[in-house]
C-alpha cells in the first residue's frame, strides 16, 4: 500500500469528511501531496493524528511532525505529504482551498 493511500485510509476510517488531495508535485519543491479534511470535533481531530501516526509506523516511515494537537486545526508533516485536519468552523474560516484552486486534485477512488 502506498503512503498516500494509507494516510487517506486513516482519515476515512475515522469518518473525516470532505477529504481533498492536491497533487503538488509540479507546484511545490517541499512536498508532493497536500491533504485537507474535516473533523466533527476536536476528539475526532486528535484521533486523526493518532491514526496517521499509526499508519506511518505500519509503513516504517517514522513519526510525522504535528502542530496543533488538541486544537481546532492540526497540521501533520509526513515528509512528502502534508495532512491538514480542521474542525468545520476552522476550515470555513481559513478556506485554504482558495490558495490551491489551480492545483490538480486527486480523485479518492483512484487511490
Amino acid at each position: 500500500m502506498t503512503k498516500l493511500k494509507r494516510l487517506v485510509q486513516a482519515l476515512e476510517d475515522i469518518k473525516l469528511r470532505d477529504i481533498i488531495i492536491y497533487d503538488m508535485r509540479t507546484h511545490s519543491p517541499f512536498f508532493d501531496y497536500f491533504i485537507i479534511s474535516t473533523a466533527s470535533n476536536t476528539r475526532q481531530l486528535d484521533a486523526a493524528i493518532r491514526d496517521v501516526k499509526k499508519g506511518m509506523d505500519e509503513l516504517n516511515e517514522g513519526h510525522p511532525r504535528v502542530e496543533g494537537s488538541g486544537g481546532a486545526w492540526a497540521l501533520i508533516d509526513a515528509g512528502d505529504i502534508v495532512v491538514n485536519v480542521f474542525t468545520e468552523s476552522e476550515r470555513t474560516y481559513y478556506n485554504i482551498e482558495k490558495m490551491w484552486m489551480d492545483v490538480p486534485v486527486i480523485d479518492l477512488s483512484e487511490l
